[in-house]
């Protein structure tokens, strides 16, 4: 059953990340031949849970150990301190507190843009059709309303002007705003928006997914419809200390991606033991997650593209510049 509180175990985890960033850290001690490895509720994590379950380390170290994390203001705590050595993030984060002068890079991106639009109305099937409506918003100036407002921006709709935005705390809020019938639309993640799809339809309320915001993401650039939303960022010391743990790790997340793809049932199971959701919801959830693994290097001009779009209205989002281009790994 999905509950309140599950909903917002896995709220607090990847979009509550929207504003610190989520956090899926990694930590490698030279004393300890353990790896323990944290994420949040689905998404990314659900590769997690299958690379740290089936092994895919072995060669590296003896054990990992996974688990999901509960609050992302440790993100920033972590990489501080120090303890934390290698964490999944939206992208923007980790540029984020580079530009801060943490010794961090980007590893690579896991997935292509989570985003999507629900609304009760099924003949909503572009931004086009949002004129005039009104739509619930969570994160106010942060990555999710930058990119939809873009989207718009980009299909000639202004807000204030052709459409309005309802701002809420979190996408728990929207959700709840939209299954309470006082809007008819909202943007939400994944997963969140496969649960909430779930549960109204055990509330007899029919809600589609009417735009994914991934795809949209093409008309801003004029490239693929995808955009860079999160990854694996890495501390310089535990790159410079085992670099060979850092490639095998990279390599762990393109087979596990492949796989997870390709066994959302079984991806599902094996991560339901740690992620407060039902498996059938996360096994519902993965192809919408966009999951890949691209090493960021290869993708640079993607996400430095990325980032000056966010940064076009909130400059602060990235640290005021672009990272030096020794970020991308």
């Amino acid at each position: 059953m999905i509950t309140r509180r599950s909903f917002l175990s896995h709220t607090a985890g990847f979009t509550a990340a929207a504003s610190l960033g989520s956090t899926l850290p990694f930590v490698a001690q030279a004393a300890n031949p353990a790896l323990s490895l944290h994420g949040p509720p689905v998404g990314p994590s659900v590769v997690l849970s299958y690379i740290a379950n089936k092994g895919l380390l072995s060669e590296f170290t003896e054990k990992v150990d996974f688990s999901v994390y509960k609050s992302p203001d440790v993100l920033r705590a972590g990489f501080v301190s120090g303890d934390w050595k290698l964490a999944g993030t939206p992208s923007y984060v980790a540029a984020n507190l580079a530009n801060k002068g943490l010794p961090v890079k980007m590893l690579n991106i896991m997935t292509w843009g989570m985003l999507y639009v629900l609304s009760y109305d099924g003949s909503v099937k572009s931004p086009a059709d949002l004129a005039g409506e009104k739509i619930g918003m969570f994160f106010r100036n942060d990555m999710p309303d930058l990119v939809f407002g873009r989207v718009m921006q980009q299909n000639g709709l202004t807000e204030g002007k052709d459409y309005s935005l309802h701002y809420v705390s979190t996408p728990f809020e929207a959700l709840q705003l939209l299954l309470s019938g006082r809007i008819k639309h909202c943007v939400l993640p994944e997963p969140a928006a496969t649960a909430g799809m779930v549960k109204g339809k055990k509330m007899g309320k029919s809600i589609h997914r009417s735009i994914d915001l991934a795809s949209e993401w093409a008309s801003v650039t004029g490239g693929e419809g995808r955009f860079p939303m999160a990854g694996m960022m890495v501390h310089e010391d535990l790159l410079n200390a085992q670099p060979e743990l850092i490639e095998g790790f990279h390599k762990a997340c393109v087979t596990g991606t492949e796989w997870v793809k390709a066994n959302p049932k079984e991806a599902a199971a094996v991560a339901s033991e740690s992620i407060t959701l039902p498996a059938p919801v996360i096994a519902k959830s993965i192809p919408h997650t966009h999951l890949t693994t691209e090493r960021a290097k290869d993708i640079q001009s993607e996400l430095e593209q990325f980032y000056s779009i966010l940064a076009e209205k909130n400059p602060s989002i990235i640290g005021g510049k672009l990272p030096n281009a020794d970020f991308y790994l």
